[in-house]
C-alpha cells in the first residue's frame, strides 16, 4: 500500500488496501449540529505530528474549539516517573499555534495517562477560543521522550460553520 501526493490539485491518492492510520485524524460524522468532532487514534511510538505531507487532518482556520479529550486505551509507561503529555496545535509548517493549548501536561500527567481506561478532559487556552486565522494540526509531545508503550484516542470538538 503507498500513498501519492498531488501537488498541482493537493488530493491524496492510495494504492493497494487502505487502511485507516488514526495518527492522521479524520473528521467524525455527528448529528450534533454545527458541533463537528474530530479523532486521533495514536501509540506511543506513533504520536500525530504536524507534517507537509498533506495527510494530516486540519483543523480550518477560525475554527472555535469547544473540548477535547484523550481517551487512554492503553497505559502509558516511560522509564521515569515524570513523563506527561501535552496535546496542542500548529501550523502545517510547525509553527506552534498554542504547543499545549488543547490539554496540558499538568493535566495529562503521568498518573492520568498511566492507566488504562482513564479520560483526561483538556482546560488548555485553546477551548472556548478560536484557534486564529491558520488551520491547525494536532500534536502530541511528551515533555521526556521516555515512552515504553501507551495508546490512546485524542477527541476534539469544534465549531466550524462557514
Amino acid at each position: 500500500m503507498g500513498f501519492e501526493i498531488d501537488s498541482k490539485r493537493g488530493v491524496a491518492v492510495s494504492y493497494g488496501v487502505r487502511t485507516t492510520n488514526g495518527k492522521f485524524g479524520g473528521q467524525q460524522s455527528t448529528k450534533n449540529g454545527v458541533v463537528k468532532s474530530a479523532v486521533w487514534d495514536f501509540k506511543y511510538n506513533d504520536l500525530p505530528n504536524y507534517g507537509s505531507n498533506g495527510l494530516q487532518f486540519s483543523l480550518p482556520a477560525n475554527t472555535t474549539i469547544v473540548s477535547a479529550k484523550l481517551y487512554v486505551d492503553v497505559a502509558f509507561t516511560s522509564t521515569s516517573t515524570t513523563t506527561d503529555l501535552d496535546v496542542g496545535l500548529y501550523t502545517a509548517a510547525g509553527a506552534a499555534i498554542a504547543a499545549s493549548g488543547l490539554i496540558s501536561a499538568s493535566e495529562a500527567t503521568q498518573t492520568a495517562i498511566g492507566t488504562a481506561g482513564n479520560v483526561v478532559t483538556g482546560a488548555g487556552s485553546l477551548i472556548g477560543k478560536t484557534i486564529g486565522g491558520t488551520a491547525g494540526e494536532l500534536v502530541v509531545t511528551p515533555t521526556v521522550a521516555d515512552l515504553t508503550a501507551g495508546q490512546g484516542r485524542i477527541v476534539v470538538e469544534y465549531v466550524y460553520d462557514k
